[in-house]
């Protein structure tokens, strides 16, 4: 804790050479924006953590936004993924060299909350006629309030799925992807031989397993909020049923230093190595693009209930700036949420639609009527959990979560003692 107490102090401390918001110098990467800033525009420089094909969407929709006015130019700059971004971020703050606006993953908006450092957008939500923050739906509106402040609004947010080859299902004999573990646990069985695998375990991130953890009936944190709320049965379960399903061959781990990683499960899911998998809904689009069999979706199975983690990010500003600084990132920000732009990104991605204007948005529709499974995460929105707005959550996330659900997995370590570990070591943090 006194970690985060000392990080946290030297970004307030940071918050008085804020006033400036230049960008991150030689620090950042890509920014491959179009166009040029109209005369008099005010230029607001905007990282994010999205690559690949998302990227270019991103960009496109950025390019939008500069075309359709001349008050404001956004220059979108690519900063890597989640993790290396979110480091660039922290030193740029603490430097005093934030960017008007970033994406950033959503369990990191209370680091920056707790630290006073982002812009309170509720003012201009409240006084903007064409902006009704409660067209925005409440499962994606998590991350976004702090201490009164609307510190954040949501942007590629994603909940994980159960991912399944329907052709080696329906081969298998079923018709429908798992609903419940026995279920995941037999069809896995029943698709496994011949050098395939029924089921492959992403490891790497722990979004995964406590996503499984909830549906065992657990919660991410105790009542007290000052640690886990899984040091039970449901902690265990999960990492039990990994371990048995080694046991009798249908569960894949990826061989190598990326064992653990979410891309060689993906290339392994799309090879048909293994045929399901659990990963990110905003891995839809391009699964189903790059497989040769037809991809089918549905909820993490439950073992007790249903349950949904949030994931993905959300856009949040940085305080310190001028007047006319502000009111361009609102205007920015306000796009971003409109229900076309935001039903765009949705529907080229399978990142949540945030409103009932994004999900019938003209684009989404016809979307979902080329990619059937695209909206199972919007129905998954009625299961959302309560998340700790914590600023040592991701580091307990990270590094003691991750790390034991790996120790068990991979390194003899039984469920019992991962999880005890994992108690022993979150409630540090706060001691």
């Amino acid at each position: 804790m006194k970690k985060w107490i000392a990080i946290l102090l030297s970004m307030a401390m940071a918050m008085t050479l804020l006033a400036g918001c230049s960008g991150g110098g030689d620090e950042t990467q890509g920014g491959d924006a179009q166009g040029e800033a109209a005369d008099g525009a005010v230029t607001i420089e905007f990282w994010h953590s999205m690559g690949s094909t998302t990227g270019e969407l991103l960009q496109e929709i950025v390019d939008e936004f500069n075309a359709s006015q001349d008050e404001v130019y956004v220059e979108a700059i690519y900063q890597g993924d989640y993790t290396t971004a979110g480091t660039k971020l922290q030193a740029a703050v603490s430097g005093g060299n934030a960017p008007h606006v970033a994406q950033i993953e959503i369990t990191r908006v209370g680091m920056y909350a707790s630290a006073g450092v982002l812009l309170d957008l509720l003012p201009y939500a409240e006084n903007d006629p064409d902006f009704d923050l409660d067209a925005l739906y409440p499962g994606v509106m998590d991350y976004s309030y702090y201490e009164g402040q609307l510190v954040s609004l949501p942007n590629g947010r994603s909940v994980p799925v159960l991912y399944y080859n329907v052709d080696a299902l329906t081969e298998a004999g079923y018709d429908h992807g798992p609903e419940t573990w026995d279920e995941m646990r037999e069809m896995a069985l029943a698709m496994t031989g011949d050098g395939v695998y029924g089921y492959g375990c992403p490891l790497g991130d722990s979004w995964y397993y406590l996503a499984m953890m909830l549906t065992a009936g657990g919660q991410v944190y105790n009542e007290e909020g000052n640690n886990i709320g899984f040091h039970d049965e449901s902690g265990t379960k999960p990492l039990q049923l990994w371990l048995d399903m080694i046991d009798d061959g249908s569960l894949y781990l990826p061989e190598g230093d990326d064992y653990a990683s979410n891309s060689a499960l993906r290339n392994a899911f799309m090879a048909g190595v293994c045929t399901m998998t659990m990963q990110s809904s905003a891995q839809y689009r391009s699964l189903v693009d790059n497989s040769d069999f037809e991809v089918g979706v549905a909820y993490i199975p439950k073992d007790v209930t249903y349950a949904a983690i949030p994931g993905g990010s959300n856009l949040v500003a940085f305080s310190g700036m001028s007047e006319e600084e502000e009111e361009a990132v609102w205007k920015f920000m306000k796009y971003m949420c409109s229900g076309d732009v935001a039903g765009k990104y949705a529907a080229g991605t399978g990142y949540l639609p945030t409103s009932d204007a994004a999900l019938n948005s003209d684009i989404y529709q016809e979307m979902l009527a080329q990619y059937p499974y695209l909206d199972v995460a919007v129905e998954q929105l009625d299961y959302f959990v309560e998340m700790p707005f914590d600023e040592s959550y991701t580091e307990i996330k990270d590094n003691v979560v991750g790390k034991y659900v790996q120790e068990c997995i991979i390194g003899g370590m039984s469920p019992e003692e991962a999880v005890d570990h994992m108690y022993e070591e979150a409630g540090a943090f706060y001691e």
